[in-house]
């Protein structure tokens, strides 16, 4: 089980959108948990709208088509089913996040989303896990392009 922090990122909507859709792209099945109803909605539209060019398909966790989607967006974590990654858009750790091969946070470049994100961190290594972290800035000077 791994989780990986991608920090230092400059929009943290684009850098899920960017993210949902490599993993996509790979075959891997995903849930995105929101801690909120609002939250969830939001990220729905977003990932209608995201990329421009096309969309990532998604439902709720309750949708008669969340077998066969790729990525499940919702705020009640008792509704999700277990998939290979789990996406944390919540302020806390997940319930059940033990049982996923994958959990991803993304820390915007504020002070407030830094101080929460640090609190998660030593509540994962409270559990045993050793989070990794991506620093998104040094990734795209290295890279020439930064989510």
């Amino acid at each position: 089980m791994e989780v990986t922090f991608y920090f230092n990122v400059r929009n943290r909507e684009q850098a899920l959108c960017q993210l949902v859709g490599k993993a996509v792209a790979r075959g891997l099945t995903l849930n995105v948990l929101a801690g909120s109803e609002a939250a969830a909605m939001a990220l729905d539209r977003l990932l209608w709208e995201q990329p421009q060019i096309g969309f990532l398909p998604h439902c709720a966790a309750d949708a008669d088509i969340a077998p066969a989607t790729p990525v499940v967006v919702d705020y009640r974590s008792n509704k999700l089913t277990i998939r290979n990654a789990l996406f944390n858009w919540t302020d806390g750790i997940p319930p059940d996040f033990q049982q996923y091969e994958r959990v991803i946070e993304i820390v915007e470049q504020d002070d407030a989303q830094r101080t929460a994100a640090r609190e998660r961190w030593r509540a994962y290594q409270a559990h045993g896990i050793t989070p990794v972290a991506v620093d998104m800035l040094k990734l795209g000077q290295t890279t020439g392009g930064a989510a």
